[in-house]
């Protein structure tokens, strides 16, 4: 139900999905090269310790929290005390905390970075290894080399005298379709109404236009 890696690569391929097979491979293969390009180019210019969206939310979370009190309860645990006095203990040995947001997503939140502050813990220490820059980088370190020369590449003998047929199959009528069928929950976005309906110019009458007009005059 929500967006995912899946649903962006099919919103992708929209151009490309009508082309026949070996174009459509060609077209991801293209696409490929030029995004591992561009994030191994943005990967390699960062200089922070985690990736850069993760630093955004630290962010966001930390200005959320702030002017929250602490309360210490042992070496690594502490409580912390919102502006509506609502109580969140968090434990930094385990990487826990009651919200159960830096447990889940092991990004730390608001109360964790505002008892990493008491306790003299740097941030970047308690964020999972999957989010630091050099998991970035080594994420797309691989290069997607473009299409070669098919007069290249050797084809054994058996795979040249094969006779291959079309499949036994008719295209149904119509034309084909682009758009994906929503799945049970999903619900489609239907465009917006006009503010303003139209107006006939002949006798003013609203809900259609001088050319469509029937009324008598």
């Amino acid at each position: 139900m929500t967006s995912n890696i899946a649903e962006q690569l099919n919103n992708a391929l929209v151009e490309g999905r009508t082309s026949p097979i070996m174009e459509l491979i060609i077209f991801i293969q293209r696409m490929m090269t030029r995004w591992f390009s561009a994030r191994r180019k943005k990967a390699e210019k960062h200089r922070g310790i985690v990736s850069v969206e993760v630093d955004k939310e630290m962010t966001k979370s930390m200005a959320i929290m702030k002017g929250s009190k602490v309360n210490s309860v042992s070496n690594w645990t502490c409580e912390i005390v919102g502006k509506f006095r609502r109580k969140e203990r968090v434990m930094l040995a385990e990487k826990k905390c009651d919200c159960k947001y830096f447990d889940k997503l092991q990004i730390p939140c608001g109360h964790a970075m505002i008892a990493a502050d008491s306790l003299g813990v740097t941030y970047e220490t308690l964020v999972g290894h999957w989010y630091k820059t050099t998991t970035w980088r080594e994420t797309y370190a691989g290069i997607i080399n473009p299409e070669g020369d098919p007069r290249d590449v050797d084809v054994p003998e058996h795979v040249k005298e094969m006779v291959l047929m079309p499949p036994l199959t008719s295209r149904p009528a119509g034309r084909r379709r682009k758009n994906r069928i929503p799945s049970t929950g999903e619900f489609p976005v239907f465009k917006k109404t006009k503010l303003i309906p139209n107006r006939c110019g002949r006798y003013r009458g609203v809900g259609h236009n001088r050319s469509r007009c029937n009324e008598p005059i």
